[in-house]
């Protein structure tokens, strides 16, 4: 029962989920290898690329990047981090703002991906996540959950910032200017919903 109810307040991060997961199934069925994504055809299905999404005026790339996965593995471990950051953010900030943080903070993360890689194939809804994580660390920073809360949780994002930051350090494919960008803005965002929020959305965060 409490298991439903905890589904039941996160509405966005499981449609999220589950969006990310049908289209992969699709490319899949289309012909796109299991296990490894495929730059033309990720293209051919709406990829983020500078030549494509700036030069040619093709800004829905921006959106529909954030929704193919290159491989099983990236769809997976974004999933994952969209997951366990759903969980406990969205019954705080409630579907409506958690949407447009996804959504805004993804946007923007896509835009400085072909900003700083412009001759790269992107795709991955990691920019969104690293904007939802941004968001959850500002308002941990400010007082709208209790203490403890504060800093148990600031705990576990940092955790999560610095295996992040090793995984880069040891891989050239993993978009830090998505990442960072993503982060940043999620931050700005969460400081501007926190005038908007009450200390009791702040105790409507889900025990660990």
């Amino acid at each position: 029962m409490y298991q439903r109810t905890r589904f039941r307040q996160m509405p966005v991060t499981l449609l999220m989920i589950t969006a990310n997961i049908l289209v992969y199934m699709l490319t899949v069925m289309a012909g796109m290898d299991l296990w490894w994504g495929n730059g033309e055809q990720l293209l051919h299905r709406g990829a983020n690329y500078w030549p494509l999404t700036i030069g040619h005026g093709e800004y829905w790339r921006l959106l529909t990047s954030m929704f193919l996965h290159a491989g099983w593995w990236h769809l997976l471990t974004n999933m994952l981090g969209l997951f366990i950051a759903g969980v406990f953010l969205e019954p705080v900030i409630r579907p409506f703002r958690f949407i447009i943080a996804y959504l805004v903070t993804g946007l923007v993360a896509d835009y400085a991906s072909v900003l700083f890689h412009r001759n790269m194939v992107g795709v991955g809804a990691s920019g969104a996540i690293f904007g939802i994580y941004g968001v959850f660390f500002a308002l941990l920073t400010t007082r709208l959950f209790p203490p403890m809360a504060r800093h148990n949780f600031l705990g576990y994002i940092s955790l999560f910032i610095l295996l992040n930051l090793l995984v880069a350090g040891f891989s050239q494919d993993i978009d830090n200017a998505a990442h960072l960008t993503g982060f940043l803005s999620g931050m700005l965002t969460g400081y501007v919903f926190y005038f908007t929020l009450t200390p009791a959305d702040g105790l409507r965060l889900p025990r660990r």
